[in-house]
């Protein structure tokens, strides 16, 4: 009974041992897995993503400086139009009716002014003989000075009759010019895209004014204007070129040039979203298909790099660097600049060095380069310094690589 218990002793003793040490066994054994990617030169195109919608280069809007009916309308919504063709014409008796008075009462100013004239010439010649008799003292003083009196009188009203004569003609001129604006022409070719008059409705219209007839818009050339937030916006020039796809269309890709950076942001004020501006891009490819209001999806190319060493951009991380405060005063002794704690951070790769000549065993160890960057898209980061072509480094995935991975560190590669 004793050696029963004795072998039941030494039993449970070895699981407790067993299921204490294993566990530890293979948790010492079992490596870290991570992905690998190697360094190497590649092209990097940096774009700008935004959203947008389809408008004509040349949109107009059509209206009226005077105020009338609107007598007849003469295109519909969809119609194609030459420049100069009449589009529609207001109501134009009242005009007409204020034309013919002041073209009467310039006439009758002209008649005044005849008049005028005839009685300066008249009181002139008596003037003259007036004065050569004052010159040999036939008539006194006075007797002179009040026909040089009616003279100059006449003579005045002479020009102020001319200067009536000019003001009446502006009279004329501006009602002629109402007249003329009864009749709305097109101002471009292209096609009538909406109505906002109908035929017998009052038409508003002023200097500072104006009530919209309809729009014409030129379907040869369209452009789309997108919104860029304003940490995209400074990398963006005039004649940057643009892939632009249209939902409607597919995967096809249109080629369009900026043309336009707006200096104003969209949502000036807010602060319930990002500030944005607008971006004007034209579109260069021709498509008979294209519709005003498409919604469209454009990548701005803001720079282009060839040939640049270059690694997934995943697999670049920001990691504190291992420098003493022994150290960040030696630093900032030797140059005579205050450290400051964003340098307590840098841009690192983990660079593999294989451990194993196995195939099957990709046992390798990890090691923490700092690396400076360049120019990035949304795939690959440009590495100016810190590793060489052909490196093999730690690509994924981000998790390990940005917190978990120490240098010297034992790694599987999947």
């Amino acid at each position: 009974m004793a050696g029963r218990k004795k072998k039941w002793f030494w039993t449970i003793l070895i699981l407790v041992i067993l299921s204490v040490s294993l566990p530890m066994i293979f948790k010492k054994d079992k490596l870290t897995e991570v992905e690998s990617d190697k360094a190497a030169r590649r092209t990097i195109v940096k774009t700008i993503s935004a959203s947008g919608m389809i408008e004509p280069v040349k949109n107009v809007n059509i209206s009226s400086e005077i105020s009338a009916n609107l007598d007849s309308l003469l295109v519909s919504e969809g119609q194609q139009v030459k420049k100069g063709q009449l589009l529609a014409r207001l109501d134009r008796k009242n005009i007409l009716a204020e034309v013919e008075q002041q073209k009467a009462a310039l006439s009758q100013q002209k008649f005044s002014s005849n008049n005028a004239l005839l009685n300066l010439k008249k009181i002139k010649l008596e003037y003259d003989n007036q004065a050569k008799l004052r010159e040999n003292n036939f008539i006194s003083e006075n007797e002179f000075e009040n026909i040089r009196i009616n003279y100059e009188i006449a003579k005045t009203s002479y020009e102020s009759s001319l200067e009536n004569i000019k003001l009446q003609t502006a009279y004329l001129d501006q009602a002629q010019d109402r007249l003329s604006k009864t009749d709305i022409y097109a101002p471009l070719d292209g096609i009538v895209t909406k109505l906002y008059k109908e035929q017998g409705e009052i038409v508003l219209g002023s200097q500072f004014n104006t009530d919209v007839i309809l729009s014409i818009a030129d379907m040869n050339d369209f452009k789309v204007n997108v919104d860029v937030d304003e940490n995209d916006v400074a990398f963006i020039s005039t004649a940057d070129s643009v892939k632009i796809t249209i939902d409607a269309f597919g995967e096809t890709v249109f080629k369009g040039i900026v043309t336009e950076i707006g200096n104003t942001p969209l949502n000036l004020g807010s602060t319930e979203s990002s500030v944005e501006y607008s971006v004007s891009v034209n579109m260069i490819t021709k498509d008979a298909r294209i519709k005003p209001g498409m919604t469209t999806y454009a990548e701005i190319v803001t720079d282009v790099v060839n040939d640049v060493l270059s690694v997934p951009i995943q697999a670049l991380a920001r990691r504190k660097n291992d420098d003493t405060d022994e150290e960040k005063e030696k630093i900032s002794g030797s140059t005579g600049i205050e450290w400051d704690s964003r340098n307590d951070y840098s841009d690192v790769l983990f660079r593999l060095k294989k451990l194993t000549d196995s195939e099957k065993e990709k046992i390798y160890e990890v090691e923490k380069v700092k690396v400076k960057t360049g120019i990035a898209n949304e795939r690959f980061i440009e590495i100016t310094e810190g590793i060489s072509e052909g490196d093999m480094i730690v690509s994924g995935d981000y998790k390990t690589i940005s917190k978990v991975l120490e240098n010297g560190m034992k790694v599987k590669v999947k």
